[in-house]
């Protein structure tokens, strides 16, 4: 890529970061799925901490700032139980709206839970002052191991989560084309009396992204942060 791309290739990249389209989209729930029938609703925020910035080069630097851009974003969560120890959730991230469903297999006081998420996205929408939009897809699947205590006063969970996403848009008047892969770890918290719990979660992942701007190939790797919080309510 020649040295203006690359240097527009930079500008496109800030321009986005100052659109705030990065934030992660931690799942902040325990691996213990509802009782059939039983709801829980919660609200927080969630940020991302790029790191590993000396592995995105000049023209790598608009896909890695729309695969995990630094920034602060609102998490807003609902989830239901289901029959047969499943349960099902949606949730809004800023950047994305995540539906998933998970199965729970009951370990005593433990659990195993294998989840499936699905996302629509969009880190950059229409109407923003740079102009232009992005939009994809994604899915991803967490597989959660934890423990509760038997009144539920706390409950922990750590396990894997790895997925993809697909984006295509315009930004500044430049085609945009990105795969983004990522794997890591999820580890959380919660703990709270009746039907008021906080909760707490950080999740660390590889990100790798890989496509095409001003019609040359692109790629970016790096490790990314994203600590979460949330007030958590169940009926």
């Amino acid at each position: 890529m020649s040295s203006p791309a690359g240097a527009s290739a930079a500008l496109v990249g800030a321009a986005l970061s100052l659109l705030g389209c990065g934030a992660g989209a931690p799942l902040l729930h325990p691996a213990h799925v509802l009782n059939p029938g039983n709801v829980s609703a919660g609200a927080g925020l969630s940020g991302e901490l790029s790191l590993g910035a000396a592995s995105i080069p000049a023209d790598g630097s608009t896909l890695a700032q729309l695969a995990a851009a630094p920034g602060v974003a609102p998490w807003i969560n609902a989830r239901v139980g289901l029959v047969g120890d499943n349960e099902a959730g949606l949730t809004y991230t800023g950047r994305s709206l995540r539906l998933d469903a998970r199965h729970a297999f009951a370990l005593g006081t433990a659990a195993l839970s294998v989840g499936l998420g699905g996302s629509v996205l969009a880190p950059v929408r229409p109407g923003n002052d740079v102009g232009g939009s992005v939009f994809g897809g994604g899915v991803d699947v967490p597989v959660l191991f934890g423990v509760h205590s038997k009144s539920d006063l706390y409950a922990l969970w750590i396990g894997p989560r790895g997925g993809f996403e697909a984006l295509n848009g315009e930004v500044l008047g430049t085609h945009v084309s990105a795969r983004h892969l990522f794997g890591g770890f999820v580890f959380g918290v919660r703990g709270g009396f009746r039907h008021v719990h906080v909760a707490l979660e950080l999740d660390g992942a590889y990100h790798r992204a890989d496509g095409t701007l001003f019609g040359a190939s692109a790629g970016a790797s790096l490790f990314a942060l994203t600590p979460s919080g949330a007030l958590l309510l169940s009926f």
